[in-house]
């Protein structure tokens, strides 16, 4: 799903008209034989839910950070899925869409990838900004998505968010990432941003969880370095 719609936007970057188009074509094939393969007419349309909700997330985080007409290929591409199913078929998937947006348990370990995923892309875009506006407004609006998605999920939007917090330290110590410069200072200021904006309970629960993340990694690579 993040790598259809890492392809959907650079097509709309690099791509004109119909090369976008048929580009954005070849995209949406695969992604329905992954709804097709479901074992049964409900399995199916969960994955459809699924699909439709990951790149329409995608498509929001994005559209905030780049502008609406930048996801002028995800909208081609959500339009190729759509029509892609009868009527009976989109009506089971915007059923279960709902279900899912009315239990907060329900596919967690996919809407918990699924943000991680849209945080930790969105730090790299951070990181890889040479303008500092550009870079404080990535900033923002990464902070504001792992806030949000502790409105949304308030029972289990903390481990999201120790997830994501813990995916980007690592990234740090095994690559060498944000180490310096303009990088490293909005990373800083990101962690510094959220801590500040978090009640205390929560703030211990999501930045110990992250350190705990964070101390098992390295523990995990020291035993394997001997």
């Amino acid at each position: 799903m993040q790598d259809a719609f890492s392809q959907a936007f650079r097509l709309t970057l690099d791509a004109a008209g119909d090369a976008r188009r048929a580009g954005i074509a070849r995209l949406a094939p695969p992604l329905l034989d992954w709804c097709r393969m479901a074992a049964g007419d409900e399995a199916r349309a969960l994955r459809q839910a699924l699909l439709f909700s990951g790149l329409d997330q995608w498509g929001q985080a994005w559209s905030r950070a780049y502008g609406a007409g930048a996801m002028a290929g995800l909208s081609e591409l959500l339009g190729a899925l759509r029509d892609a199913l009868d009527p009976a078929a989109e009506a089971a998937a915007q059923a279960a869409l709902a279900r899912l947006d009315a239990d907060e348990a329900g596919a967690f370990a996919f809407k918990a990838e699924l943000q991680k995923s849209i945080c930790v892309a969105l730090w790299h875009a951070l990181i890889a900004e040479e303008d500092r506006d550009a870079a404080a407004a990535l900033a923002g609006q990464l902070g504001s998505l792992l806030l949000g998605t502790l409105r949304a999920m308030p029972k289990n939007g903390w481990i999201v968010a120790a997830s994501a917090l813990a995916d980007i330290q690592i990234r740090c110590l095994a690559h060498g990432l944000a180490q310096q410069g303009l990088a490293q200072e909005m990373t800083q200021e990101l962690f510094a941003a959220l801590a500040q904006a978090l009640p205390p309970e929560e703030r211990k629960r999501i930045l110990g969880g992250a350190a705990q993340a964070v101390l098992a990694w390295q523990q995990a690579q020291r035993a394997t370095a001997h």
